[in-house]
């Protein structure tokens, strides 16, 4: 366990709202961590003690893992003695139970921000979509089978932290089974994005500043990125960066580079520098860029260099693609949770933010940002805040701009986002692209018609989510979407 150290206020609801509610990096070697909203209540009958339990999450030094639990502690005496145990994770090469209990030790302050930390919070709630158990969906259509979203047949109930689907203005919601029963904070357990980010990071941040400026995509990273300076990288765009169809691989067969032994070598460092020269020395050219798809995280993320450096020519030097970019101009806006407020990124002075994956979030802001991003490719051009042409082509609006084949005949790839290909004739009777976005180890974001959000969290290694596609259509939020003409 790492050191842990916090302020906290109680509302008139019982609730223990600590200060800081997003990734903390902590001094232990092997764990960050973040805290979320507990309750306080009597320790025993005609007690003065006051009991707190609190749920937590332990964060993989550098990486996205999150490991969820609850901390219970005595608030009333000076010293004594924590308790904690882990019983879940979303975590697919690390799965593990933790329990103990530590010293801890409460000093009484007079907080000067204790109304606004309650007021703030309470905001947060009111932003939060009303939820319902996801059995009760058989409420928008009594033929629908809710057990087939759960994808049993492929992920076991201990590799799935959460899914559900956003109906309207109702969250239909999954409990968040652990191993030693069902999580009592599941509307704040952490969820982490891993290669959604490449989504709801790298993608929102370029539509947002297309929008904004109008020339991102044709950016070349050989302008941006020194270590990227030479004839083989002179005709690299943002664009071709987004799409991961830059023209350097090694192999274009599947997941071959990602899941490369010499690919640890970019998971593993720490600093600016070496991520780039990995990113921009590892793979030789060998193609025309716009041409292949070959999945590179370390693409995504040489993207995200170029980007912080566009915007602090645009906004000054100490712009920060996260915080003033899609924090401040996308996820602050909508609400979401102070769990969204902070990123990964390089242990160096740069603090680099990791941009294809490492972001963390509830499953409420799951589900919102979801929608945001579906009803941003509808509203008004005038309204819009990210560029409406990229956003559309991305979630197959644009059948003139159907995107890359990638390995799979019925999966496209496109300015960060996948689409799937149903020909389910029971389904649809023509064939729809689904547009969706995906995670390691079992994530699977998928944006539907009628603004609708059907999302599974899991560490499975399952990314086949074809049986719940018949089950959605019984909601009519499959085959409205642009019907497949290839």
């Amino acid at each position: 366990m790492p050191n842990i150290s916090f302020d906290w206020v109680q509302n008139e609801a019982g609730e223990v709202i600590p200060s800081i509610r997003h990734l903390v990096v902590s001094d232990s070697p092997y764990w960050d961590y973040i805290l979320g909203v507990g309750e306080i209540w009597p320790a025993s009958l005609g007690e003065e003690i006051k009991r707190v339990s609190m749920p937590f999450t332990l964060v993989e030094k550098n990486q996205n893992c999150t490991h969820n639990g609850v901390l219970v502690f005595d608030s009333d005496s000076a010293e004594g003695y924590f308790y904690f145990q882990i019983s879940s994770e979303t975590c697919a090469y690390f799965k593990a139970d933790f329990w103990g209990r530590g010293v801890v030790t409460n000093t009484f302050l007079k907080d000067a921000d204790q109304e606004k930390n309650i007021t703030q919070y309470a905001i947060e709630k009111k932003h939060r979509v009303r939820t319902k158990p996801i059995a009760m969906i058989t409420q928008q259509a009594n033929q629908i089978r809710p057990e087939m979203l759960a994808l049993s047949s492929g992920i076991s109930p201990n590799d799935m932290t959460a899914y559900g689907v956003l109906l309207g203005d109702v969250h239909y919601v999954s409990d968040c089974q652990t191993r030693a029963g069902n999580y009592p904070f599941c509307d704040q357990m952490v969820l982490p994005s891993y290669s959604t980010a490449k989504s709801l990071f790298a993608a929102a941040a370029m539509f947002y500043l297309e929008k904004e400026y109008g020339d991102v995509f044709s950016q070349p990273i050989s302008k941006w990125i020194k270590q990227c300076a030479g004839d083989s990288w002179d005709d690299v765009t943002f664009s071709n960066l987004l799409d991961m169809s830059t023209g350097h691989y090694e192999s274009a067969t599947y997941s071959a580079d990602e899941a490369s032994p010499q690919k640890l070598v970019f998971f593993t460092a720490k600093t600016n520098e070496q991520r780039l020269e990995f990113a921009c020395g590892h793979f030789s050219r060998k193609s025309k860029p716009g041409k292949i798809f070959v999945y590179h995280t370390s693409d995504t993320y040489l993207l995200g260099a170029g980007l912080s450096a566009y915007v602090k020519e645009k906004l000054g030097k100490t712009a920060d693609l996260f915080s003033d970019v899609l924090y401040e101009k996308i996820f602050k806006p909508l609400g979401l949770s102070q769990v969204s407020a902070q990123s990964r990124r390089t242990s160096d002075l740069s603090g680099q933010p990791y941009v294809g994956y490492g972001l963390f979030f509830t499953r409420d802001d799951l589900a919102r940002l979801s929608r945001f991003v579906i009803q941003q490719a509808q509203v008004d051009v005038n309204s819009s805040v990210l560029a409406q042409d990229p956003l559309q082509a991305a979630l197959q609006k644009k059948p003139q701009k159907p995107g890359l084949t990638t390995y799979y005949s019925h999966i496209r790839y496109q300015h960060g986002f996948w689409a799937r290909k149903t020909t389910n004739k029971s389904v649809c009777k023509k064939p729809q692209w689904i547009p969706f976005m995906s995670g390691y180890g079992g994530i699977t974001i998928a944006l539907l018609a009628k603004s609708s959000v059907y999302y599974y969290v899991s560490d499975s290694f399952h990314f086949d989510w074809s049986e719940a596609i018949p089950e959605l259509q019984k909601l009519n939020l499959i085959c409205p979407s642009v019907t497949a003409d290839n």
